[in-house]
């Protein structure tokens, strides 16, 4: 892709893949949904980025108000993240869904614009329900040939993982809380995500994706190598696999060697000079 919009553009995934794009020189127009306090991490990450020329920042509530689109644009929604954090309040779901999304139908099919959603693996489980709203408004997106595609995600971990996860606690040397919100049944690698997403929205526009690893048990391994306790009788509940699509996300390194890089990123920003 050439250029793409990602909403949520300082959030875990949402940077990650920002960067990753604008390394192969893609143009982003990166929709930050914080306010103008920002914390120290965000400001960390608009430092990374915010020098890039190709890159272009703009505050949620300027955007939703008059977003600009151009042909072939690709937007990617991280709600993952701010359902991870409790934030989807910020999202302003009916703002989102009747003042940009349903609005805006025609001029999405005229600059045949591409929208990926990434949600966490839990909206599965009854997809008839939870948050229907959404899920009603990509179906009118697709019922009017809109090319939309949905990622359901279980954790993601490496470099940048916030602070709501076990392993960042873990390796932070804090009181690890497992969260509700922490999908303990599987995990993916930051890197293995972005290379997928990167290209995931090129695929069938009428398919939702659940990605899960190749590695069995890959959430318990990650916990296992931190020396997390958790509960050994845990289980999947189920999920309304029928609706979506499972695809496998290769694992493209050693399960310790991806904490440990984590490891490095999160000593890095405490201790910038190495000390």
């Amino acid at each position: 892709m050439d250029r793409a919009v990602i909403l949520g553009t300082f959030e875990f995934i949402g940077f990650s893949l920002c960067k990753y794009l604008l390394e192969q020189g893609c143009e982003i127009d990166g929709v930050h949904f914080g306010k103008e306090d920002d914390d120290a991490i965000t400001h960390e990450k608009r430092l990374t980025i915010g020098r890039n020329a190709n890159f272009y920042e703009i505050n949620y509530n300027e955007w939703i108000k008059s977003a600009e689109l151009q042909k072939s644009d690709t937007i990617f929604i991280d709600i993952y993240d701010l359902y991870i954090r409790n934030g989807i309040a910020a999202l302003r779901e009916k703002e989102l869904i009747e003042g940009f999304l349903l609005k805006n139908l025609a001029l999405f099919q005229t600059l045949q614009v591409k929208i990926a959603f990434l949600f966490p693996i839990q909206w599965v489980k009854d997809m008839s329900r939870t948050h229907s709203r959404l899920e009603d408004a990509i179906k009118v997106l697709k019922e009017n040939d809109i090319f939309v595609s949905s990622f359901y995600l279980p954790v993601i971990y490496g470099p940048w993982q916030p602070k709501e996860f076990s392993f960042y606690q873990s390796i932070a040397k804090e009181r690890v809380i497992i969260s509700e919100r922490e999908w303990i049944h599987d995990a993916i690698f930051i890197d293995d995500l972005i290379l997928f997403l990167s290209s995931g929205p090129d695929r069938n526009s009428d398919e939702s994706f659940l990605l899960k690893s190749n590695i069995k048990g890959h959430w318990r391994k990650c916990a296992d190598y931190l020396s997390i306790d958790y509960n050994e009788n845990w289980r999947s509940p189920d999920l309304a696999i029928g609706k979506v699509t499972e695809r496998t996300i290769h694992c493209s390194v050693n399960i310790s060697d991806g904490l440990e890089k984590q490891r490095k990123q999160f000593i890095s920003l405490e201790s910038p000079d190495g000390l």
